[in-house]
C-alpha cells in the first residue's frame, strides 16, 4: 500500500499544500487514483455534510482482548497464498476492526484513516436505512406491504409507483436502469451527478438533485421476479422515511440509532444540492459498534431482538440467482442487507464500493468492520480475497476463544 499511501504522496500536507498536492472536489481530483485514498477519510473537507449527532451520553465501553490475527495466512479463492499484510495491501485496506462477543480483538489503520477520523461507508448506508425502516415497521409507523407511492405520491408514475416497500427493501424492483460503474455513460453516472457526488459541468441538462432524478426513473419488467441491485432504491426509501417522519435521515438516524450504540464520534452524511442526505461516514470503531448493535438487537431493545435472525434467514434465493452475480453465488438479499448462506450459518453483510464492509456472523457472535479505497469501485472485484480473509479471521477467533 506504500505506493498509494497518502502520507507518502503528501496529499494536502503543508500550510498551504503545494499546488500539485491539493485535492479538490471541483476539479475531480478527489476521485482520482490514488488521491481517493486520502479523500475517503476526509470527505467533510470537500463537500457539504450534515452531522449525525452521537448524543450526550458517554461512549460505550469497548473491552480489548487482542488476538495475534496478524500471523494468519490467507488462501484466496484462486488458491494463491497471501500473508496478512499482503491480503490487506491487495484489498487497499484503510481500517479493520474485529469484535467477538462484544470484545475488540483486532483494530488497525492504514493510509489516511485514523481512529478519530470518519471514513465513507459508501453503499453500506443502504443497510443504515434498512435499520431505520425495520424500527418504523416494528412501531407500526410503516406498512411493508403498502405501495411506495402511498407514502410518496411523487413516485406514482415511476418504477416505484406500484411497488411495495418490502419489494424495494429487498431490491426486487423492475426498473429501467443500467448500473455499470465501469461505463461512464451508464445510468448510474447520471444518478451520481444528480446526487452531487461528482462535479457537474454548467451545460449538463440532467436532474440537479436526487428527487428530480427519482421521478424520471421508469419501470421495466415485473416487480418481485428478479433481484436487481439498483442505487436509486435507497434514495426512494430515504425519501419515504423522511416524508413519513418529517425528519431528515441524519437526524432520524441519530435519534433512533446513533445515540443508542455508544458512539465515540458523530457520524455525518454527504448532501446533494438540495440538502438531501446521500452517503454516510463514520469512524471504524463506531462502525463496528453499529454491527454489534444489530447483532444484539440494540440497547434497550431499540430494534427487535430477533432482527438479526430474521435478516440471516435471507431473502428470495431464486430471484437472487436470476441476477447471475458470480461473486455472490448462493447468496440472497434481505432488508437492504446482503446475506451469505453457508453450511455453518449465514452471515449478514453491509457492503459498499471500493471495499467497505460490515460483516456480521450472528451464530459465532462476530462482527468485522473494514474500510477500503480500492482503485476500481465494484466491491465484488476483491471478494476472492476479502471473503477468505473474513473466513480466516472467523476460524482463528473461534479456535482461540
Amino acid at each position: 500500500m506504500s505506493q498509494s499511501d497518502p502520507n507518502t504522496h503528501g496529499w494536502m500536507q503543508g500550510f498551504p499544500p503545494p499546488s500539485d498536492k491539493v485535492i479538490q472536489f471541483e476539479d475531480g481530483s478527489f476521485y482520482k487514483w490514488p488521491q481517493l485514498r486520502w479523500t475517503f477519510s476526509n470527505i467533510q473537507q470537500l463537500v457539504p455534510t450534515k452531522t449525525v449527532w452521537r448524543g450526550l451520553l458517554a461512549a460505550s465501553d469497548m473491552p480489548v482482548e487482542a488476538h495475534p490475527i496478524e500471523q494468519l495466512e490467507i488462501t484466496a479463492d484462486s488458491g494463491e497464498k497471501l500473508s496478512w499484510q499482503q491480503a490487506l495491501e491487495r484489498t487497499m485496506t484503510d481500517g479493520l476492526a474485529v469484535m467477538h462477543k462484544g470484545k475488540l480483538v483486532h483494530e488497525s489503520y492504514y493510509g489516511a484513516c485514523k481512529p478519530h477520523s470518519q471514513h465513507t461507508v459508501m453503499s453500506c448506508g443502504k443497510s443504515f436505512a434498512g435499520i431505520l425502516a425495520e424500527i418504523l415497521i416494528a412501531r407500526g409507523d410503516l406498512d411493508e406491504t403498502a405501495l411506495m407511492s402511498q407514502y410518496v405520491p411523487e413516485l406514482k408514475n415511476t418504477a416505484w409507483g406500484d411497488a411495495t416497500l418490502r419489494q424495494t427493501l429487498d431490491m426486487l424492483i423492475g426498473m429501467k436502469y443500467e448500473e455499470d460503474y465501469l461505463d461512464k455513460d451508464s445510468d448510474v453516472w447520471r444518478y451520481i451527478r444528480a446526487a452531487g457526488m461528482i462535479p457537474v459541468s454548467p451545460d449538463d441538462n440532467g436532474p440537479k438533485s436526487l428527487t428530480e432524478y427519482l421521478v424520471t426513473v421508469g419501470k421495466e419488467g415485473r416487480h418481485g421476479d428478479v433481484f436487481a441491485y439498483r442505487e436509486p432504491n435507497i434514495n426512494a426509501i430515504t425519501w419515504l422515511l423522511q416524508r413519513v417522519t418529517n425528519t431528515d435521515i441524519a437526524e432520524l438516524f441519530s435519534t433512533l440509532v446513533w445515540q443508542h450504540i455508544g458512539a465515540e464520534q458523530d457520524a455525518y452524511y454527504m448532501l446533494d444540492r438540495t440538502g438531501f442526505c446521500t452517503t454516510p461516514n463514520c469512524t471504524l470503531r463506531d462502525f463496528v459498534r453499529l454491527g454489534e448493535f444489530v447483532r444484539t438487537g440494540g440497547n434497550n431493545q431499540q430494534i427487535r431482538p430477533d432482527y438479526i435472525h430474521r435478516l440471516a434467514k435471507g431473502g428470495d434465493r431464486q430471484a437472487f440467482a436470476k441476477a447471475g452475480l458470480k461473486a455472490m453465488k448462493g447468496w440472497s438479499y434481505n432488508g437492504l442487507w446482503w446475506i451469505r448462506h453457508t453450511t455453518s450459518g449465514n452471515q449478514v453483510i453491509a457492503r459498499g464500493a471500493h471495499g467497505q464492509f460490515l460483516y456480521i456472523d450472528p451464530a459465532k457472535e462476530l462482527v468485522i468492520a473494514k474500510f477500503g479505497s480500492t482503485k476500481l469501485s465494484p466491491s465484488y472485484l476483491e471478494d476472492h480475497i476479502n471473503i477468505p480473509l473474513f473466513d480466516a479471521i472467523t476460524d482463528h477467533v473461534m479456535k482461540v476463544s
